[in-house]
């Protein structure tokens, strides 16, 4: 995967399978004029005595958008623009959810405009509104940028979701925007992930896959003693991770490199028979999208893990697994990192305690 502003690597993206339900995020029916025609599925409500002009649509970095100018004299406080109908996307009480879109403004100014935002509205089984869900507010720039708005819905009578953009602005001010949306995506979890592009229907995008097995594994395995190293960045989510397993494909044997809950560190967990062997947590936090390098080693009675050249853990009991694959981003068994994994390095051997640490250094 590449930074699609600057172009620079960040290494092989590892995703979960996921739905994006925005079922037109390419800007499909989109007309040119004044008024225009918005994408299929999409409206505008609060525009009162403002002129909304669609402006055309294109790519950006490989980013589908629409610009939309609106301008002259406000009659409302609203501005709000939504990217689907109503009791389209099910949704439910305690449920995360991520929206995300491409935003900037393009010409005019946001002279006398107020608080962008992103943002969700709940509605019951009848089709009533019953509160609001995931929302952000953010600094609009005039740099095409991905924002994303996350969290939970809290509200027992929610059947559904619908994501949109708004501002805010005084009745009677006179404004002259021209917004740039580019492919939003509302989808179920707790962060973002990579863009699935839509035109008609919602689509779900499969669980990447990334794995050495069979002899390609056992080649280059030492079962009796090694050290597994793995560098990588995640994004700003709150649940522990698998970052790179050794394992059989089920939870009883396998070897772990992973992050904590609130990337609150890492840790080299090793489990035998169903039984864990060794868990040496590293309680050393990072930032979201922090290059991180992990390194664990193991032999019969001896485990040991360093993050980024620190401190490093050790158990001294425990048995060894038998694993037959190395699993890139994932468990093995089900969960997986949404990271990027930028190296992946494996020694045939129990290294020493201060080879670990410089190795993360």
């Amino acid at each position: 995967d590449t930074n699609p502003a600057t172009l620079a690597p960040l290494g092989l993206l590892i995703e979960e399978q996921r739905t994006n339900s925005i079922r037109n995020n390419t800007m499909q029916g989109a007309v040119a004029g004044t008024p225009g025609t918005l994408p299929t599925n999409w409206s505008v409500s609060g525009l009162g005595t403002l002129t909304q002009t669609v402006v055309g649509t294109g790519t950006q970095n490989g980013i589908n958008y629409i610009d939309v100018r609106f301008n002259g004299t406000t009659s409302t406080t609203q501005l709000t623009l939504r990217f689907e109908q109503t009791s389209i996307i099910a949704a439910a009480n305690g449920q995360s959810w991520a929206l995300s879109s491409w935003v900037s403004f393009v010409a005019g100014s946001l002279t006398n405009i107020n608080s962008p935002h992103l943002a969700t509205n709940l509605f019951d089984a009848g089709g009533n509104y019953v509160g609001e869900g995931p929302s952000l507010g953010f600094a609009l720039t005039g740099t095409f940028t991905r924002y994303t708005a996350t969290g939970a819905i809290s509200n027992a009578s929610t059947a559904s979701i619908r994501p949109y953009f708004y501002i805010l602005f005084n009745s009677g001010a006179a404004i002259d925007i021209t917004l740039r949306i580019g492919l939003p995506q509302l989808e179920q979890g707790a962060v973002a992930t990579s863009v699935i592009p839509t035109t008609t229907t919602a689509l779900t995008r499969s669980a990447d896959v990334a794995s050495i097995t069979g002899t390609n594994f056992s080649s280059w395995f030492n079962a009796a003693a090694g050290t597994l190293m793995v560098q990588f960045s995640l994004p700003a989510q709150a649940t522990s991770t698998s970052i790179v397993t050794a394992g059989d494909g089920t939870a009883n044997e396998r070897m772990i490199v992973n992050s904590a809950t609130n990337r609150a560190g890492t840790g080299w967990r090793v489990v035998d028979g169903g039984v864990d062997q060794c868990d040496i947590n590293i309680t050393s936090s990072f930032a979201a999208n922090q290059s991180v390098k992990t390194i664990g080693t193991y032999a019969v009675n001896d485990f040991a893990a360093c993050q980024n050249g620190g401190a490093v853990g050790t158990d001294v009991t425990g048995t060894l697994p038998t694993v037959n694959a190395l699993y890139i981003g994932t468990n093995g068994v089900s969960t997986y990192t949404n990271a990027h994994i930028q190296r992946v390095s494996y020694y045939p051997r129990r290294l020493p305690n201060s080879t670990l640490q410089a190795l993360t250094s």
